[in-house]
């Protein structure tokens, strides 16, 4: 048994791990290491459930020394939500988010990558050039009529429908993402009402030689 504890540990510095907080995140990304047959990373948590943002600070903490680096994936419309709700005088989610983001930027192999509102905004600019600010998905939904995400769910049943998965319908259109998110720049942590989708910073992390 402890042969095995090592022989992970030893290999997992070879890989990425990725921390998600959602199940479509999850299913997007083991769509993406499936169609490229890729082995250097894992998502986390390896099934789909969801956790607090202590639940995925902590596992960051626990395994900073057993990757090769930690991308952590996360939407901030829930973290927005919740501060709004939060009673006067009690700690915020965005501040307890700051708080964790301030520990972790010491770390070099530390990346963490934020979508405004969510991980639906990374799939528009697949589709759509544009910087709009919608404060959560349901308001973003709509811009998914008439075009390869009509019908879109967040079901493991739209996401990997035979030939018809939801990353072999937005692949081609890749590219065009990735310039279209580059546009938008970097997130300012005290000014979060604006579009943004970070993780497309994630395919040169995995594909940096």
């Amino acid at each position: 048994m402890m042969e095995r504890a090592k022989r992970t540990k030893r290999d997992g510095k070879q890989i990425h791990l990725i921390v998600v907080d959602g199940k479509t995140e999850k299913w997007y990304l083991d769509l993406y290491k499936e169609k490229n047959s890729l082995k250097n990373f894992k998502v986390d948590p390896e099934l789909c459930k969801k956790r607090t943002l202590k639940e995925q600070f902590q596992t960051i903490e626990e395994n900073l020394n057993n990757y090769l680096s930690i991308i952590w994936v996360i939407d901030f419309d829930v973290i927005l939500k919740e501060t709004c709700e939060t009673p006067k005088g009690e700690k915020t989610k965005i501040s307890e988010f700051r708080e964790y983001m301030e520990l972790l930027k010491k770390h070099e192999n530390v990346h963490i990558l934020i979508n405004v509102p969510c991980l639906e905004y990374w799939y528009l600019l697949h589709i759509k050039n544009t910087s709009k600010y919608y404060t959560c998905y349901n308001d973003l939904e709509k811009e998914f009529k008439n075009t390869i995400l009509d019908g879109y769910e967040k079901t493991e049943k739209f996401y990997k429908q035979k030939n018809k998965d939801i990353y072999t319908k937005l692949q081609p259109f890749l590219e065009k993402a990735i310039t279209n998110a580059k546009q938008l720049g970097d997130i300012n942590i005290y000014d979060m009402e604006k579009g943004k989708a970070e993780i497309y910073k994630l395919f040169s992390i995995l594909n940096k030689k």
